[in-house]
């Protein structure tokens, strides 16, 4: 029987985990980002026509983004921004104003992440773009968190997934929820949290492996904050033969099951799935990125546990 020290501890670094895997919003492995990449910059000089190269453009710049490339980004998107105003297409500009805003927020630039807003949701008015609004109202919510308006934040993410549930964009529906699940557990509201996860596996379930695979992650270590070990389990066995090939996620997979295994008792297991967690994380980060050190932190709590109890 763990003491609740240890369990305490358990339930930490399952808080941490989850934190991370909230920003893992790309699932491509890098090499096949890049290399689209490559390809599209390879054509684009040869395009001529000012609209077809906006649209190229906006496809670069949101795969540096992904790439943590914001630099570069911001400079892909202003000048597909100029094109799309030049070739008069208010719904490119609409859909070039959310990616600013977006790389904002990322930036931590508030302010400016709400003034590209706005001016995007105007666009998205005006073209009666149900997408848009819903990616505007998606945005809002983030806003509105850094902001700590909790409460709003809520309400904006779930007008997010109604407009995103209309157009069947699977992908926005998951995030939105996402959002309203982090402004929840700040809020305390941790039961509607769980609710909300347990919807987004279900829409990722038949849509695609690998992201069904990230929302059961993110939901089993909120179950382990909780203590509640069995249903965490439960929720990793079911990921058992998705069919989802993914380094990071196979990494955080791993160092999840050693906090559930430890949690059990089974401590020579959670040693075992620590540090194959452990090793994975080595070769995708660098030692100063917090997903490398949480699979330290996990290693050496089972291993303390091991040796204690």
């Amino acid at each position: 029987m763990l003491s609740s020290a240890a369990n305490n501890r358990l339930r930490i670094l399952s808080l941490k985990i989850l934190d991370l895997l909230w920003f893992i919003n790309e699932l491509r492995p890098p090499s096949e980002i890049e290399k689209r990449k490559n390809t599209l910059e390879y054509y684009l000089p040869k395009i001529r026509d000012d609209h077809e190269r906006a649209e190229t453009l906006l496809e670069i710049g949101k795969l540096e983004c992904s790439m943590g490339r914001n630099v570069e980004a911001a400079s892909r998107f202003y000048e597909c921004l100029r094109l799309f105003r030049k070739t008069g297409d208010r719904l490119g500009v609409g859909k070039t104003l959310y990616c600013i805003a977006l790389l904002h927020i990322e930036r931590g630039k508030i302010d400016k992440a709400e003034e590209a807003l706005k001016e995007c949701m105007q666009f998205a008015e005006e073209c009666d773009s149900p997408w848009l609004k819903a990616s505007s109202y998606e945005l809002m919510a983030r806003i509105l968190m850094k902001k700590g308006e909790v409460d709003e934040a809520v309400d904006k993410s779930l007008k997010a997934f109604e407009l995103f549930s209309i157009v069947g964009d699977a992908e926005g529906m998951s995030k939105a929820l996402q959002n309203a699940c982090i402004a929840l557990i700040k809020k305390g509201d941790i039961d509607k949290a769980v609710e909300l996860l347990s919807r987004i596996r279900d829409i990722w379930r038949d849509e695609d492996e690998c992201n069904f695979v990230l929302s059961s992650l993110q939901l089993s270590s909120l179950l382990l904050s909780l203590g509640r070990i069995g249903e965490a389990e439960r929720v990793m066995e079911d990921v058992e033969g998705a069919g989802c090939e993914n380094s990071r996620l196979s990494a955080f997979g791993d160092l999840i099951k050693a906090l559930i295994l430890a949690g059990v008792g089974r401590k020579e297991e959670a040693v075992d799935f620590a540090e194959k967690g452990k090793k994975e994380m080595e070769k995708l980060y660098q030692k100063k990125d917090p997903r490398y050190q949480i699979a330290g932190e996990v290693l050496n709590a089972v291993k303390y546990l091991a040796s204690v109890f």
